[in-house]
């Protein structure tokens, strides 16, 4: 078994997000009280990875803030493409293994995509493995240029580069790469900056691997929406609505009662008991843990809140509260640092 490695790309300007604030990164915007990027560090760990490095650029203090208890953070101090953001990991050159490198912008990304992705990389004993996706509109992707006949990939072209016919292709480049790090490392310093961006892009290690002869495969991803790229609000609060889904249907069939999953907002990371109810227009996120058979809501915000069984809370908002068994807070409370016993 290859011992693994995952690298997170977090450097991006964002500047899509239209912040005021220069300084507060794009994967650092929450979803449902988590930063984006966490939600890639949380998919990447299920692959048993050894480490795991954020490469953070524009912004990197608040994405260091939100990174910095679940991997190991690297700088990238000019932002000069894919390719130059590995080479900031300097900590990777003696490493044994396979690199795993996704986009920190992509939150959809679920475990269960990144393991078949591996999956076909080891079984194949391949040197190179990349995702792909086809698009309607791919404007903005580097497109996928496969040999007529064989469908062997053959280079990556970013859109930018594309001639008038590339640009017709809607196979692109979903931005998940696995590769043999003692490659990675004698290739990275081949990359060139010969092209419209003046950028080094991970991507044209795809045409140096097949030019001597490596093994380049790709995995064809059945759902786009796993590689979906977040770059303005509009985006963030389609995410958004998508991971409230899955982790509402989650707590749904593991035995809680949500009367109106479109008005539940609740963190992936939150812990509900069996036969809980949450009544509508209820927010629980945080650091929370909750009982069985609670009466949670309507009207209902919990932050950092640790409850036993068979309460009963409405309309009312706690946050750093700790409840026993049995009791009922509300209508129109506000609790904050407090224990009821």
């Amino acid at each position: 078994m290859k011992d693994k490695y995952a690298v997170i790309l977090g450097a991006g300007r964002g500047s899509r997000m239209e912040s005021r604030d220069p300084n507060h990164s794009k994967v650092a915007y929450p979803i449902l009280g988590k930063p984006l990027i966490n939600y890639v560090i949380d998919a990447v760990k299920t692959l048993d990875v050894k480490e795991v490095y954020t490469v953070v650029g524009y912004g990197g203090e608040a994405t260091k803030e939100c990174v910095k208890d679940f991997s190991k953070v690297v700088w990238q101090r000019e932002i000069l493409g894919t390719g130059h953001a590995l080479m900031q990991v300097k900590e990777l050159a003696d490493k044994d293994g396979d690199i795993i490198v996704v986009g920190g912008d992509t939150p959809l990304l679920t475990p269960d995509t990144l393991r078949k992705v591996y999956h076909k990389h080891e079984k194949n004993d391949n040197a190179l493995t990349i995702c792909t996706s086809v698009f309607e509109n791919p404007t903005g992707y580097g497109r996928i240029i496969r040999e007529k006949g064989s469908y062997r990939l053959l280079d990556i072209r970013e859109d930018k580069d594309c001639n008038d016919e590339e640009r017709e292709i809607s196979e692109v480049n979903a931005g998940i790469y696995i590769i043999n790090n003692k490659l990675l490392q004698e290739y990275l310093p081949k990359l060139s900056n010969n092209n419209a961006k003046k950028e080094y892009y991970l991507s044209e290690l795809v045409k140096l691997f097949n030019k001597d002869g490596y093994k380049v495969d790709s995995y064809v991803l059945e759902d786009a929406q796993d590689i979906f790229c977040v770059s303005d609000r509009f985006q963030l609060s389609y995410a958004a609505k998508v991971i409230r889904k899955r982790v509402n249907r989650k707590l749904m069939l593991s035995g809680v009662s949500i009367e109106d999953p479109e008005t539940a907002y609740i963190s992936p990371d939150v812990v509900i008991g069996r036969d809980t109810v949450i009544k509508p227009h209820t927010t629980i996120t945080g650091n929370c843990h909750i009982g069985e058979a609670n009466f949670i809501g309507p009207n209902t915000t919990l932050l950092n809140v640790t409850m036993g069984n068979d309460n009963n809370i409405q309309n009312s908002t706690l946050e750093n509260v700790k409840i026993s068994d049995g009791k009922e807070i509300g209508p129109y409370a506000f609790l904050k640092n407090e224990e009821i016993c």
